[in-house]
């Protein structure tokens, strides 16, 4: 049912349009002031300036989809780290080194999701450094050197997500993307046709196809749009299952041992 939300959510106004053109055939009775044949020229050039804007909000997005599951090894990376360290230890006090570390992982998944803010998620990630300072103590300075390396590689993830959401692909681009859109849907409705069957069709065809890809450009181009009480909030987002995953089977292995340890 995901892959028609989009188009459901398209089809109310594709509706209006189409009732607009009623009320000027059966209503107002006016007739079109150009033929179809003479929008030709528009539609080509609509079908070009999505093309185009489609290209550019499809190249981040591929780099998106790749952002989840570095995430989630990055933290695992991280995760198997601390537990080398706890391993090896045998002088320092490591006891909040498990809980320092899950705290990380929620934050990161929460802010991923929507749940929390960035600055949480980059507080958590400055409290998280005082674990990675101490094992140098407690395993030696190559794993403090691991782990400060892994927290630069999440923080740039982290970074590249909020750029992406902050940022819009071309916003002249998508200026120009509506105006052409609009000119279109206009022009569609104030043309002559051959027949009622061919006015309509056409007018809901065209409209449903434009009015359908600049909602998809839009939404691509923001693939980390999630909510707190939804799996996915849009309509093409990422799969952020990697990282829901990973925080999933860290906290079950979590309490095993917690269990395990309780027996």
């Amino acid at each position: 049912m995901l892959k028609w939300r989009l188009i459901l959510k398209t089809l109310p106004i594709v509706a209006c349009v189409v009732f607009l053109a009623l009320i000027r055939d059966y209503v107002l009775q006016v007739k079109g002031v150009i033929q179809f044949s003479d929008v030709s020229p528009l539609l080509s050039a609509v079908a070009l300036i999505i093309g185009f804007m489609m290209a550019g909000v499809l190249a981040d997005y591929k780099e998106s989809e790749k952002i989840p599951g570095e995430i989630a090894t990055t933290l695992e990376t991280i995760g198997d780290t601390v537990h080398v360290v706890i391993a090896l230890n045998k002088e320092t006090d490591v006891s909040q080194f498990e809980q320092k570390f899950g705290s990380l992982v929620s934050t990161v998944e929460d802010w991923f999701m929507r749940r929390v803010s960035v600055d949480k998620c980059y507080a958590m990630l400055d409290d998280f450094r005082l674990v990675v300072t101490m094992m140098h103590p407690a395993a030696g300075v190559s794993y403090s050197l691991r782990g400060l390396e892994e927290m630069h590689h999440l923080r740039r993830l982290i970074t590249r997500v909020e750029v992406i959401v902050r940022t819009s692909f071309l916003p002249v681009g998508y200026a120009l993307l509506d105006l052409l859109v609009g000119t279109t849907l206009v022009l569609l409705l104030i043309s002559n046709y051959t027949s009622p069957i061919a006015e309509y069709f056409l007018i809901s065809l065209f409209s449903l196809i434009y009015i359908y890809l600049d909602i998809l450009i839009r939404d691509v181009d923001d693939p980390f749009v999630y909510a707190s009480t939804e799996e996915v909030a849009g309509d093409a987002e990422v799969d952020p299952s990697p990282l829901r995953e990973y925080r999933r089977r860290f906290e079950a292995n979590r309490k095993s041992e917690v269990d395990d340890l309780v027996i």
